[in-house]
């Protein structure tokens, strides 16, 4: 033996009087043994105690691997050393047991799509539940690279840190918990927000084919910037024997410069359920925006609202875009600026393709609630020109100036 190590609640000090007392042996030259679980009195109450015997460097090795548990989040989880050999003490007195973030799982994630949508045709209840749970376990480890990093301490924490994501697909957190079996639905709405989840975190990693290149290969990420995977994930999408809707021509207009602007697919959305306002939100497009936001909104015929966006903390004005309902929603629940393309009738995340993101500081709305002033971290250029700000160009003022 070289080592006594208290793990879990306890060492964490969030125990409640429920909580088990988890305990790692380390021993030299013995592989890794789970040890009959311990019940223990104290003054007449009983105590789970479970104890689990590792090889001391197999467990040091483990720690530079990935937690099983954390959704492919990184982690740092306290422990507690109560007894070490000191030969051994100073490589395993650690205060925190810190672990790495998993890989980018992108091929394993639209192979688990794969398997819902074989699940699905065969009318396989059981394993659309299976591969759905599977499915949500691998999203944030993909989606971790459009976000902030963040740690973890427990598998608790390691779910609510997984939902609350602040880059995500549209509807991302109500999506994940059906699919997780942590709220109810049907199978079918289970293949729905399995689909979703893929085909909504695709575009928003889109930025990272280098990296998902280095874990996944050439090819994979080749096909996430040619739009080949997007193709893949809509036909797992469709059921067996279901032909591809024809696709739609492109309305005409000025259209995004290369690299630039990205577009979603328009997901199903539960309506608002917002008063209307003088202009009505634009037909065939539902939106999930706070019907107190909603009712303030005054929209042009077309359901839109200006967007004027700004350096946060300079002031500069960056560009002028246009937001429906449901596009001021994601920008305040994302934290990403994200848009109405009125010519190609398509929500849009800045940045998203072209790494030149923006994230939201804060959003106004002028007082007749027909446009939205939002104040964001720019990086890169705002323009798709390439310029910092579209508006570069100065135009000559030739009237008469007052003296002072």
């Amino acid at each position: 033996m070289v080592g006594i190590l208290l793990r879990g609640s306890h060492a964490r000090r969030a125990a409640t009087a429920h909580s088990d007392v988890d305990v790692d042996v380390l021993v030299g030259g013995a592989p890794y043994a789970a040890r009959r679980a311990y019940l223990a009195e104290h003054s007449g109450r009983l105590t789970h105690l479970s104890v689990a015997s590792r090889d001391v460097r197999s467990w040091i090795v483990r720690l530079g691997e990935p937690a099983d548990w954390a959704f492919g989040l990184p982690v740092t989880a306290p422990a507690r050393l109560l007894w070490a050999e000191p030969h051994w003490r100073p490589r395993i007195d650690l205060p925190v047991l810190c672990q790495p973030a998993d890989e980018p799982r992108l091929e394993e994630l639209i192979a688990t799509l794969g398997k819902v949508a074989g699940a699905r045709d065969a009318g396989d209840q059981l394993g659309i539940r299976l591969a759905a749970a599977d499915l949500a376990r691998l999203t944030p480890s993909v989606l971790r690279l459009a976000n902030p990093s963040v740690r973890v301490v427990s598998r608790r924490s390691a779910l609510s840190a997984a939902l609350d994501l602040p880059v995500a697909p549209a509807g991302y957190r109500e999506d994940m918990l059906l699919c997780l079996g942590l709220r109810p639905g049907s199978v079918g709405q289970l293949a729905a927000a399995a689909s979703r989840l893929v085909g909504g975190t695709l575009p928003l990693v889109r930025p990272y084919a280098a990296e998902i290149a280095e874990v996944a290969g050439a090819d994979l990420a080749a096909a996430l910037v040619d739009g080949r995977l997007r193709r893949y994930v809509a036909q797992l999408g469709r059921p067996a024997g279901r032909p591809p809707r024809p696709r739609r021509e492109a309305a005409p207009g000025r259209t995004a410069g290369a690299g630039q602007w990205l577009t979603v697919p328009v997901p199903d959305a539960p309506v608002s359920g917002a008063h209307p306002s003088p202009q009505q939100p634009a037909p065939g497009r539902t939106s999930r925006l706070d019907p107190s936001i909603a009712a303030r909104l005054r929209r042009t015929p077309d359901g839109l609202v200006a967007a004027v966006v700004r350096q946060h903390d300079s002031g500069e004005v960056l560009m002028v875009a246009w937001m429906d309902d449901e596009a001021l929603h994601r920008t305040l629940t994302t934290g990403r600026a994200t848009y109405w393309s009125r010519s190609r009738g398509e929500y849009w995340v800045k940045g998203a393709t072209s790494g030149h993101h923006q994230y939201v500081r804060s959003v106004a709305m002028d007082c007749d609630g027909d446009a939205i002033l939002v104040s964001v971290d720019q990086l890169g250029a705002a323009c798709h020109t390439g310029h910092r700000t579209c508006f570069f160009e100065d135009l000559p003022v030739t009237g008469a100036r007052e003296e002072s």
